[in-house]
Formats: C-alpha cells, sequence, structure tokens
C-alpha cells in the first residue's frame, strides 16, 4: 500500500506541474511569441524552447521543457510523499 502510495504522489505532483508549467509559467516566460521573429531567444530560453518554419517561428516547448518538468514534480511529490511518512511514523 505505502508503495503504491508513493507512485501516486510522484505520477500526480508530475502531472500537476505539467499543467501548470503550460498553462501558467509558459505565458508568463513567453508573453509575446511575435517578439522572436525579430529577435534571438537567450540561452535559457532556448534550452527549454525550439523556434521551427513549421511554427511560423513562434518558440514552442521541446521535449527537453517536458521531461524537465516531469522530473521535478515527481520528484517534489516523492519528497512530500516521504515527509508525510517521516511525519507519521
Amino acid at each position: 500500500m505505502i508503495g503504491q502510495m508513493k507512485w501516486l504522489f510522484t505520477v500526480v505532483f508530475a502531472l500537476c506541474s505539467s499543467v501548470l508549467n503550460f498553462a501558467i509559467i509558459d505565458k508568463m516566460v513567453m508573453p509575446d511569441p511575435c517578439y522572436y521573429h525579430t529577435h534571438e531567444m537567450n540561452i535559457v530560453l532556448g534550452l527549454f524552447y525550439c523556434s521551427s518554419s513549421a511554427s511560423g517561428g513562434h518558440p514552442e516547448i521541446n521535449l527537453f521543457n517536458v521531461l524537465f518538468t516531469l522530473f521535478v514534480g515527481g520528484f517534489i511529490g516523492y519528497t512530500f510523499f516521504s515527509f508525510l511518512e517521516k511525519k507519521r511514523d
């Protein structure tokens, strides 16, 4: 039962972090995607976003961004579960 709860916390937090990233953080970091028609992305944005001709030059989330978001959310969920387990004992 505890092993199942650990996985549940990890998966739920990973999914919540993805929703938070795509719904809120993405809009805060990239308020005007058309700005990048004439300007270069900095190193941090280049790591988490890609810009191709298929998207019309607008930055879009890349695979690294998705994997990083899932990892951070899962790590937070696992840590939160471990904290609750220690507090329960």
